[in-house]
């Protein structure tokens, strides 16, 4: 055999024997790197089929899933896996395709520690293809500054009646911003919920927080020069819901949010751009203080 020969060979082999980088392209972004402890952090993952045929991922291998998030802190201590991760059902994509899938960073690892991290999925193909591992994608988990917080009682009426929760307002600044959230939790039971986002902040207004009379949360904040975001969430169930308010007039000045001595809260020179009440939106899941893996 001359050299030129074996040469071939050497390229057949590699070729015929290993396709899979070839045959699928995986991408794995996020749409932000910087976010609050506990927050969810989405990424997102494109598959792309360049086999030139239909094809299904989704063998599981003796590693484990065919599809597996790899999560390393850049300094400090590595994060801790969660004990009940998602799993990923078989993708399956016709020639050509590009899919996207997304799963929440959170739920497979606990990013409760301040730092920067690397995150990679790695896909194993199946059918003795070699694994395929996406290039790194780096986030930031920040703590953010607490400006505001209060610890009230449940009404006894209420599901977890005679329980305690505590309401925290926080600022996060990030390149577009500064982003407000609250934070909802029982200290004494040792759980939270994540983060709730509230929208991009005006520094010039402080964001207004008051508890009704039923210990609900309200908190009225400027998402810009002419537009006021009104958040109410319960103290109970955790479910939430906004609505958008502008000034009655230029001359009213800023709406704020006041407590009658009933204890109502109404929104004094503001006015609703829309008639509908507050928007509903369910609770986040809430998190586990104990949500470790075993020997932790």
């Amino acid at each position: 055999m001359n050299l030129r020969t074996f040469f071939f060979v050497v390229l057949s082999v590699l070729v015929f024997r290993h396709p899979a980088c070839a045959q699928v392209n995986v991408d794995l972004q996020f749409q932000r790197s910087t976010f609050l402890l506990d927050e969810h952090a989405i990424a997102t993952l494109r598959f792309t089929n360049m086999s030139g045929r239909d094809l299904t991922l989704g063998e599981e291998t003796k590693d484990g899933p065919w599809c597996q998030i790899q999560v390393s802190s850049v300094r400090g201590e590595t994060p801790i896996p969660r004990k009940n991760g998602p799993v990923f059902p078989p993708l399956f994509m016709k020639a050509g395709e590009t899919v996207s899938r997304t799963v929440n960073v959170t739920d497979v690892y606990e990013l409760s520690i301040p730092g920067q991290y690397r995150v990679k999925a790695s896909i194993s193909p199946g059918q003795g293809r070699n694994q395929i591992v996406t290039a790194p994608a780096y986030i930031t988990t920040d703590p953010g500054k607490t400006t505001w917080s209060t610890t009230v009682g449940i009404p006894e009426d209420r599901p977890a009646g005679g329980g305690v929760r505590t309401f925290s307002l926080i600022q996060l600044q990030r390149k577009e911003g500064i982003f407000l959230y609250v934070r909802l939790e029982d200290r004494e039971a040792g759980w939270r919920y994540p983060p709730y986002l509230l929208g991009r902040m005006l520094s010039a207004m402080q964001p207004q927080a008051q508890i009704d009379r039923d210990n609900n949360l309200y908190v009225l904040h400027a998402a810009d020069d002419e537009s006021y975001l009104l958040t109410q969430i319960d103290v109970s169930s955790g479910h939430s819901g906004q609505a958008v308010y502008r000034s009655k007039t230029p001359r009213n000045g800023r709406p704020s949010l006041q407590k009658s001595p009933d204890g109502r809260l109404v929104i004094a020179g503001g006015i609703r751009i829309n008639n509908a009440e507050l928007s509903p939106r369910t609770a986040p899941e809430r998190s586990k203080l104990s949500d470790r893996p075993d020997g932790f």
